[in-house]
Formats: C-alpha cells, structure tokens, sequence
C-alpha cells in the first residue's frame, strides 16, 4: 500500500465562527490496493494569520486497520481568512494538505 483517497465536500453557506468549531469526523478512505478504512474521530481547529490548521485524532473504526489510533493534520491557507476573522468578509474557498498518521496499537 503507497496511498489512499477519500473526499470531504461540504456545502451551503458557511459563517466565519464555523472555521473554528470542532465536530466529529467521519471519514472513509479506499487505499490503492482495494481495501477501505473508516475513521472515526473528533477534531480541534486553530486559525493562525491566513493559516486554518485542523487536527482530527480517534480511532479507525472499520476495515484496514481496524481498532488502530490516528492523528489527521490538515492544513489551508486562505487570503480571506484573514477578512474573515477580521469580520470584514467570507472564506469563498479552501483548499487543503492533509498528512495522515496511523498507530497500530
């Protein structure tokens, strides 16, 4: 195994407050060799200058790796962050890195 894929699309309308709530997380992933993994877990979110950072920790809930720990780092930066938490606008868009670190317990 070398890689995996999953995506997370959210929609609608979105308030600045909303960059920096935590919430669960519920993630599949499917790897390149077939196999697929669900991770369940809950995340913690900081805003740093233009910076959105995210860290999502729990546990793999299904599939591969089943019952294993991980850490997600997800990190997006944004111009608009910035007018955002200065209460002068909206993010329209962010895109982001995402390492993935898995624990066999």
């Amino acid at each position: 195994m070398t890689s995996g894929t999953s995506t997370l699309v959210t929609t609608g309308s979105r308030t600045c407050l909303d960059l920096l709530s935590s919430n669960s997380v519920t993630l599949p992933i499917t790897w390149n060799t077939g196999d697929t993994s669900t991770l369940s877990g809950n995340s913690v979110v900081n805003v740093v200058g233009a910076v959105n950072q995210t860290e999502v920790t729990g546990t793999v809930t299904s599939g591969l790796f089943a019952g294993d720990t991980f850490v997600m780092n997800v990190t997006g930066a944004a111009t608009d962050i910035l007018l955002c938490t200065a209460g002068l606008g909206t993010v329209s868009s962010l895109y982001d890195t995402i390492t993935l670190e898995i624990t066999s317990l």
